[in-house]
Formats: C-alpha cells, sequence, structure tokens
C-alpha cells in the first residue's frame, strides 16, 4: 500500500505544468483567466473555483498550475486526486486518514481532482464539506476540477453541489480542430520537424487534446523520425505512437 504522502502533491511540483504553457483556445479563455487570477489576491473576488469540462482539455493542468503559483508566492498547496480522497480519508478514523485530513485543512490553497469520485462515499462528502468550510473561513482557497458542472454530478450531496456553486464556475470547451492544428505546427515548427497537412489531420482524429499529450506526440514521431532518418510519413506515425 502507498505511503499517504505520495498521494498528497505539495507545491511547487510538476513544472511542465505551468500557466505559460497552458495552451489557451477561445473555449478555455475564460477558464484559464479565471485559474490565473484565483492566485492574485488583487485580482479574485471569489475563494472556491470549479473547472469543469470533457476529459483531456487541460482541467488537471490548471489545477497544478494554480499550485505551482501559488507556492511561487509563498502560499502553501495541497492537491490530491478524488478517488484518493475517497480512499485515504473517506471513513475519517483510521490514523493514516486524520494525518491527512490535518494536512489538508492546514494550507492556503486546497486543489481537488477528479470530484465525481466521491460520490461513491457520503462519509467522504462529508468530510469534503468540513475541508471546504473550513479553508473558507480561514481565509484560504479552494479549487475543484470535474467533467461535469456541478448541477450534473449524479449522487453528489446538495449540500455539496451548493458550495461547489459558491464560487466562480468556470468550463472548458473542446479545443476545435483549426486551433489544434496550429498547435501540432507550431510544436513541430519549434523543433524543425516538418510535419505534412495530412498527417496533422491524422492526429486531430486520434490523440487527446491536452496539451501535454500533444507535446509528448510531436516529440516522440520527432524521435522517431531522426532514428529512422527518414520524413513522417503514415506508416512511421502510426507505429511510433501504437497507433493500429
Amino acid at each position: 500500500m502507498p505511503d499517504h504522502s505520495q498521494l498528497l502533491l505539495n507545491f511547487p511540483t510538476r513544472p511542465e505544468f505551468d500557466f505559460s504553457n497552458f495552451v489557451i483556445s477561445d473555449g478555455s479563455r475564460f477558464a484559464f483567466d479565471a485559474a490565473r487570477n484565483f492566485c492574485s489576491p488583487s485580482e479574485a473576488s471569489y475563494q472556491s473555483l470549479f473547472l469543469f469540462g470533457q476529459k483531456n482539455l487541460g482541467k488537471t493542468h490548471l489545477l497544478l498550475s494554480i499550485g505551482n503559483l501559488a507556492a511561487e508566492k509563498g502560499s502553501r498547496a495541497l492537491y490530491i486526486k478524488g478517488a484518493d480522497f475517497c480512499d485515504k480519508i473517506g471513513d475519517g478514523e483510521s490514523l493514516q486518514s486524520q494525518q491527512i485530513l490535518k494536512k489538508l485543512l492546514d494550507v492556503d490553497y486546497f486543489l481537488l481532482d477528479d470530484v465525481e469520485a466521491l460520490t461513491s462515499s457520503v462519509a467522504a462528502q462529508e468530510k469534503l464539506y468540513h475541508i471546504y468550510n473550513t479553508v473558507i473561513e480561514k481565509g484560504g482557497k479552494v479549487a475543484f476540477a470535474s467533467n461535469f458542472s456541478p448541477d450534473k454530478i449524479k449522487d453528489a450531496e446538495n449540500y455539496l453541489t451548493s458550495r461547489f456553486q459558491w464560487g466562480m464556475l468556470a468550463e472548458i470547451k473542446p479545443i476545435d480542430d483549426a486551433t489544434t492544428a496550429k498547435i501540432i505546427h507550431k510544436l513541430a515548427k519549434d523543433i524543425d520537424l516538418n510535419l505534412p497537412e495530412n498527417i496533422i489531420n491524422f492526429l486531430l482524429s486520434r490523440i487527446p487534446r491536452d496539451f501535454i499529450s500533444i507535446q509528448n506526440a510531436v516529440s516522440v514521431l520527432n524521435q522517431e523520425s531522426y532514428v529512422q532518418k527518414k520524413k513522417v510519413t503514415l506508416p512511421l506515425v502510426k507505429k511510433a505512437l501504437k497507433i493500429p
């Protein structure tokens, strides 16, 4: 069983998750601005932020960017995933769960990813409600990420849903094809990799739309092209990215 310290991310961590390398599109601009302003006491009037949208659009990227920027400014931030929250804090009875709960209460920024995972446990939702109220009352901030808007999370307790809706709600909408194509083209150009239009169109239909996935795909193609000393072709792409 992993040590509970592995379940919590202290900041700064994972430097690849930063506001500076988040790809902003028309569908994510509002969420990006809301997350960045959330770290600035002079700009954000809200203590709670709820990010939602489909998978692989950058919700986790923004949560971790909040934590990294908060740490740079001297604040204490902790990040935990919903499933880990349920597993280690849900019952609240064990010494381990009490130790983790104490850590989560003693922060300036509490960041919870995959909120919908908590709906399997009423006890976990009660603990989250307690954390929310305690951190907010102390002048701290709480941020959540979910695949669903608060009113669409099934089996969430009403008292928790109301808390989610108290602060700023920001939806991240899918990146359109044109924007994603520009991102792929720019990343390739930055490393002097030539990607024909047909390859870019193929990638649009087969890889996730989050920045890290796109960046990794371009990097892998560049490496494979270098090793084989060949131009990037469809067979090369399928082999390098293990796409059938």
